[in-house]
């Protein structure tokens, strides 16, 4: 009887074990763990606020902001990390990205010398520098290192797209449009290489080739006053000059900093021969600093001659002149600009005679 008693409680406790055991299994079921990133930097946050945390910790984070496209957050841990370590290269490699990406490539320059003195590297050091070095307009420089970044990592489509973008600089364009290509057979939507392909054809006046591209984009990232400012090139071109301003307005309005916008409403309101409107939309973009070309330096002087201002126009008639002798057109403005007013003289056809 007494055994009888002891096995019933042995038993029991038993049960009770297993089903204790199973329960924390069903709790912690590794297919249950919470392992998002938000969470991930919760607890990174929880530990970076205790004492002596290591600064590699702000490295951590950083990279979890990086995944979640939280740059500024990333900057802020990547500079914390750097102070408590000057010696983390890995920080001042994040810091370069970040950088290159804010088109802020001087100090991305400075970051990336940092992150190779203190002995870190990657392959996509190699892919910031090439970006770096074209956002400085180095080309020769970014040819070397978008080389090696593609023999480093073969299969990664926008390193082709930088390579192309450093020999589009150089103006070997045959060789961009193949590496674009390239691009594309690895990654047949590649944002990036369409944005190339799209601004090499329409340089080219290839407004056919460029448009289904552009297209593609504006459907992809209608916040990118890129594609809107390639859209209203090609509309401009076909003379659809209301829908042209449209889009250079929608341009203007995502990017209000970046010059191509305004030139082209400029230009758009100079063919409908409103010189008056188009004329502070060309002096916006000048003073933002758009490529005087000869294109945009025509037109610039044109919209001056006509609202009034003929000696700002001249000056820049007599550079077109002398700079492009070839085109007569420079000349014939300057001689029209430059022709003396000839003056009515006005004779009065009274009689002498008083008729009083």
């Amino acid at each position: 009887m007494r055994h009888s008693f002891w096995l019933l409680v042995l038993g029991a406790f038993l049960a009770s074990a297993c089903s204790q055991k199973s329960k924390e299994e069903h709790m912690f079921s590794p297919g249950k763990v919470d392992s998002s990133v938000p969470t991930q930097i919760k607890e990174i946050t929880r530990a970076l606020e205790q004492r002596n945390a290591p600064p590699e910790w702000f490295v951590k984070r950083a990279k979890l902001y990086l995944a979640i496209d939280k740059p500024q957050q990333a900057f802020k841990d990547l500079s914390s990390a750097t102070t408590l370590d000057p010696g983390i290269g890995e920080a001042y490699f994040w810091k370069a990205k970040i950088l290159a990406e804010r088109q802020e490539y001087q100090q991305a320059m400075k970051m990336m010398l940092q992150s190779q003195e203190f002995n870190f590297y990657s392959p996509e050091s190699e892919a910031i520098l090439t970006e770096t070095y074209v956002g400085l307009k180095l080309y020769d420089r970014a040819l070397s290192h978008g080389n090696k970044s593609i023999r480093l990592s073969p299969g990664e489509a926008k390193y082709y797209v930088l390579l192309a973008k450093a020999q589009a600089g150089t103006g070997d364009t045959a060789r961009a449009l193949f590496n674009l290509n390239r691009a594309l057979v690895r990654d047949s939507m590649s944002l990036p290489a369409f944005r190339e392909f799209s601004a090499i054809y329409t340089a080219r006046g290839l407004y056919e080739n460029a448009i289904p591209m552009v297209q593609v984009g504006v459907k992809k990232q209608p916040q990118d006053g890129f594609w809107w400012q390639q859209l209203g090139k090609y509309y401009l071109n076909r003379n659809l000059t209301d829908t042209a301003v449209a889009c250079f307005s929608r341009a203007v309005t995502l990017q209000p900093e970046q010059p191509e916008g305004y030139a082209g409403l400029g230009e758009a309101w100079y063919k409908k021969r409103q010189y008056s409107t188009a004329l502070p939309e060309l002096l916006r973009a000048q003073e933002l600093g758009l490529p005087m070309t000869e294109h945009n330096l025509w037109i610039l002087a044109s919209c001056l001659e006509w609202t009034g201002q003929k000696e700002a126009a001249r000056q820049h008639y007599v550079f077109l002149t002398r700079k492009y002798p070839q085109n007569p057109r420079y000349s014939v403005a300057l001689q029209r600009i430059t022709r003396p007013v000839e003056r009515r003289i006005i004779i009065d056809t009274l009689s002498a005679k008083s008729v009083f």
